[in-house]
């Protein structure tokens, strides 16, 4: 090790204070780095993994909507399935009704508790896209599914009795019926304010008056089908319908979310910038405080290219330990965010803004490690371009 490196691991030694702080520094930039990579494909990726879970390659809404998009819905759908079920490559096709209802529970015939208004979902027999069984059986006529987290907040389970009423039930004169609880599910889109109840699909349109009208279906495609050839089948089959394929799904989520992304990107410059600009300047300080030291290798015939890198390796040093301690406080702080985004209203609880992958805690690191090593050059760069006489003249006294 050359007399330049081991004064410059002395200097981080001897300074603890400047050397703590400008590790904290790189620790924090290095953290909202990795953040806002995770933040950056995250949502797409966990949202993207949860639609293609479910084994439905295509979606059938109301023209201009997505899936619980609105409460528009898709009337006469009887001769419409009947239609999207002949094109070619249709495997299956799972119909959906969605919407709001009161939920109360009935004991002893006598309506015991404030109603919870909640999200009803008419399915066919069989269609458990959107679920998955926890406890009990499936809902048969006059029965229902409830969401596990709903069953424990109103303290019922398989066998207890629920009054459903539509939203103008809660005015006393809506529909509404009482139903039994069959058991309780996980549904895969149910968010945090809204849990779902499932039925027959038949049992639902009844309790609202759509009969013959559904919010949305999803349709299964054979083996080798092609997406796009099935979807312009099913379009050219009824003009009244948006058909959508995962891809298209995922695309439009991307123009949504395009806030997101462009948060991340703005925010992980200006980090990598502090970042760079704290390790550079903390070294710029560090080289004009051993001026002497500088021209004395210089002297004894240390070239300039030695010189540059043993002031480099200092720059290195710092990015090398606060980017490490950064990763981990990434992970922290990414934990925290989650569960601050977690809360916005119409996201299912299965998706995650900040999705932890290697990649981006690697590429946070490697960046940061990089831009120090960078920062670290211009100042070295200046100081073994001037000559021994000049570096000696400018040393402080």
């Amino acid at each position: 090790m050359s007399v330049l490196a081991r004064n410059s691991i002395r200097e981080l030694r001897h300074r603890p204070l400047r050397t703590l702080l400008t590790v904290a520094g790189v620790a924090v930039s290095t953290a909202m780095l990795a953040d806002m990579l995770m933040l950056a494909v995250g949502i797409q990726q966990s949202f993207g993994d949860l639609l293609e879970s479910r084994g439905y390659e295509l979606r059938v809404s109301p023209k201009g909507t997505l899936p619980f998009d609105t409460e528009a819905t898709i009337p006469g759908w009887g001769a419409l399935q009947d239609s999207v079920g002949s094109v070619a490559g249709v495997e299956r096709v799972a119909p959906v009704l969605a919407m709001s209802v009161s939920a109360e529970v009935v004991e002893g015939g006598v309506d015991s508790r404030e109603a919870r208004r909640t999200l009803a979902l008419g399915l066919d027999p069989g269609n458990r896209a959107l679920y998955g069984l926890v406890e009990g059986e499936l809902p048969g006529t006059g029965e229902v599914l409830l969401d596990a987290r709903l069953a424990v907040e109103l303290g019922v389970g398989p066998d207890s009795r629920l009054r459903l009423a539509t939203a103008s039930g809660f005015a006393g004169w809506g529909r509404s019926a009482t139903v039994r609880v069959s058991g309780t599910g996980d549904f895969v889109f149910a968010t945090r304010r809204d849990m779902p109840v499932a039925m027959p699909m038949a049992d639902l349109q009844a309790l609202s008056g759509l009969d013959d009208e559904v919010s949305f279906a999803m349709v299964r495609m054979e083996g080798d089908a092609d997406p796009e050839a099935v979807r312009a089948g099913i379009v050219a089959a009824s003009q009244r319908v948006e058909v959508v394929t995962l891809a298209g799904i995922a695309d439009e989520l991307d123009e949504r979310l395009s806030y997101f992304r462009q948060v991340s990107v703005v925010l992980g410059s200006v980090s990598l910038f502090v970042a760079a600009l704290l390790i550079g300047t903390i070294t710029a300080v560090s080289v004009s405080e051993r001026l002497g030291v500088i021209a004395a290798v210089r002297a004894i015939g240390v070239g300039r290219a030695r010189v540059v890198g043993d002031i480099a390796a200092e720059s290195v040093i710092l990015a090398v330990i606060g980017g490490g301690i950064g990763i981990g406080l990434s992970v922290v702080v990414a934990g925290y965010l989650e569960s601050i985004l977690a809360g916005l209203p119409g996201l299912p609880a299965a998706v995650r803004f900040f999705v932890l992958q290697p990649a981006s805690l690697v590429t946070a690191y490697a960046l940061v490690i990089v831009s120090g090593a960078v920062a670290g050059l211009v100042p070295a760069l200046h100081a073994a371009g001037r000559e021994v006489t000049e570096l000696l003249h400018r040393e402080e006294p």
